[in-house]
């Protein structure tokens, strides 16, 4: 009786194939079954395998380079929780926003991989919320580096949740579907620019030079977030202010109406004159607006 012999496809010799065709038995190189036209080929042994974020790259597509975005929305969600530890540390503060959101992050982190789509949503949410509402603290201090520690700290935080932003809408429409080199660009990337801001922090801070209080000066100290007066008096004409900070973050000493905006940075002194007719104007800190705000009484 005539059989007919499965066509090999890569050659009869090849070991690393599988036969597919009419099932003839198991062998080493791999099982044979039939096809519906009766002839037979070699199967690849490379099948679709769920990433880590659902997604079903080829696993033979994956290689060293593979980083899904799942993985960058991750990386993302400890880097802002590490961020915020890193600030209630520094600060010597407990900001309940802040821990409420790292919590948030890390329930975020745990879900990535078991329900991607869910953790994609709360933190696409908490990411967005975080840097709305924290924009008007941050912004002022990534004008100073010389208050290295806001300037190091607030970078680390707004980019992992910059990068998860993003991330968050990658997952959720679905474009860990085939392996893609730029979450690992990406990453690499905001990594990059910590490391950047952190040089660049360090060198503002070690090449300030704070100012002395000269004779006729208001001193003013800033300490635990609060001005240590909450009133000042001062002749008419030109007026001098030296504020001494000695708290771990940025403050200013700000006058809308004459036109004064003294940076202070951490741990550090500055000094401002300006002109003042006679009046009362108010005086404030802007990242800290709701605890530090005073008086200027001009004589």
């Amino acid at each position: 009786m005539h059989h007919r012999m499965p066509h090999l496809v890569g050659g009869p010799g090849s070991s690393d194939a599988r036969l597919a065709g009419t099932r003839y038995g198991d062998c080493e190189t791999g099982m044979v079954t039939s096809t519906r036209n009766g002839r037979s080929r070699w199967m690849s042994d490379q099948s679709d395998e769920p990433t880590p974020a659902g997604s079903t790259a080829p696993r033979g597509d994956r290689g060293a380079g593979w980083f899904s975005w799942a993985k960058l929305l991750f990386w993302s969600a400890i880097g802002g929780f590490v961020a915020i530890a890193a600030i209630t540390l520094f600060g010597g503060v407990v900001i309940p926003p802040l821990i409420v959101f790292a919590l948030l992050w890390l329930i975020g982190a745990f879900l990535v991989a078991r329900r991607p789509k869910a953790a994609a949503i709360l933190l696409l949410i908490t990411f967005v919320l975080f840097v709305a509402l924290s924009a008007p603290f941050i912004l002022p201090t990534l004008t100073v580096p010389a208050s290295a520690g806001d300037f190091i700290l607030n970078i680390a935080s707004v980019v992992p949740a910059i990068l998860g932003i993003v991330a968050a809408i990658a997952v959720l429409r679905r474009r860990d579907v085939a392996p893609s080199r730029t979450p690992r660009t990406l990453g690499v990337a905001g990594l990059a620019v910590i490391v950047l801001a952190a040089a660049v922090g360090v060198i503002a801070m070690v090449t300030y030079e704070g100012a002395a209080a000269e004779e006729g000066d208001i001193t003013l100290v800033t300490e635990g977030i609060e001005f240590d007066q909450e009133s000042l008096q001062a002749a008419g004409g030109t007026v001098a202010v030296h504020v001494d900070n000695k708290d771990q973050t940025l403050h200013t000493f700000t006058i809308d109406e004459l036109d004064v905006n003294l940076t202070i940075p951490a741990r550090s002194t500055a000094r401002v004159e300006f002109d003042a007719e006679p009046g009362s104007y108010t005086f404030y800190c802007v990242p800290h607006e709701a605890d530090m705000e005073g008086t200027l009484q001009v004589e």
